[in-house]
């Protein structure tokens, strides 16, 4: 049996091949945070044979996985996710002297005096204050996803980048708070980062709209609205691994106002991303929009903690 925090299903009718269910489905539990560093998943037989399907399409999606950085594959001791190293994550909570008494020692053996380390707070405690949050993520037709549902809570900028752009240019990252989801942080490891203003931050899991999706009679058109065709493609892939062809799920590019304007007419559930709302609350009338947003309340909240405890 699958441990409870693993929530898979497959549809071997969907036209979305059963290895991006996989990948899509287990990738969102990781990056939300529903499942956690060090949770181990179910062997590539177990998962296989839990959900009928062969083996090998489980190795596939478990190495994709991987290979993306959300995975680790040991052999002897299982598949598990990613440890959040240095974040905090299923660490015993430590009081801060003993956190730093710990830094001493460290910094003691490796040779490092009172001075050096009086030194070093010192040029800590003068930098420049937080001036930008810098949201990395691979896919630039997210950013205006990223940067609409952002802005309007914070006073500094937004921008949202891929790791090529910041690698090319890594005075981006100055004065900054870096920002990525797990989806992301393999592809930027490399770069300089502070770890004192670097945040790996949870997507929405999606839920309502997921059990939004399961409860609705078969046949129904759900519309899926956004300015980025990776979301929509996501999105359309999400459904179809629940659903299969139980329901029509029709994309549409934000721009097109007379396909949205047309299809309003025949859909039983309507889906957009935050900056699209406006415009398909407008053609919706009485068909009340549901907003996927990658960030939730929370999510912001965290950031503006991060910020706050900066500035004193």
């Amino acid at each position: 049996m699958l441990p409870a925090t693993v929530k898979v299903t497959v549809n071997s009718d969907s036209p979305v091949p059963v290895r991006d269910q996989l990948v899509e489905q287990i990738g969102l539990q990781i990056a939300s945070g529903v499942l956690p560093g060090n949770e181990k998943l179910p062997s590539i037989r177990a998962m296989a044979q839990k959900l009928g399907i062969h083996h090998g399409i489980v190795n596939a999606a478990y190495n994709k996985l991987a290979e993306s950085g959300m995975l680790e594959i040991r052999h002897g001791s299982g598949v598990r996710v990613v440890p959040r190293i240095g974040l905090g994550q299923n660490q015993e909570q430590i009081d801060l002297y003993s956190l730093f008494m710990q830094f001493v020692g460290q910094a003691n053996r490796l040779g490092y005096g009172k001075d050096e380390i009086t030194q070093c707070y010192k040029q800590f405690s003068s930098r420049d204050k937080i001036k930008k949050i810098v949201v990395v993520d691979r896919n630039p037709d997210f950013h205006a996803v990223i940067i609409a549902e952002l802005q309007p809570h914070f006073s500094i900028p937004v921008a949202a980048y891929t790791a090529g752009q910041l690698d090319e240019d890594h005075s981006i990252l100055k004065d900054s708070l870096l920002i990525t989801s797990l989806y992301h942080f393999l592809s930027i490891n490399k770069l300089p980062i502070d770890p004192t203003r670097f945040m790996i931050c949870n997507v929405e899991p999606a839920e309502e709209l997921l059990n939004m999706l399961k409860g609705l009679p078969d046949s129904s058109i759900v519309l899926l609205i956004s300015v980025s065709p990776t979301l929509l493609k996501i999105g359309n892939n999400m459904a179809a691994a629940l659903r299969g062809e139980s329901i029509a799920v029709r994309t549409i590019a934000a721009d097109d106002d007379k396909e949205i304007a047309y299809m309003m007419k025949h859909a039983k559930a309507i889906v957009c991303d935050l900056p699209s709302k406006e415009k398909v609350t407008r053609l919706a009338g009485k068909n009340h929009p549901h907003v996927f947003n990658l960030y939730s309340a929370k999510t912001i909240e965290l950031i503006k903690d991060h910020i706050t405890k900066e500035k004193h």
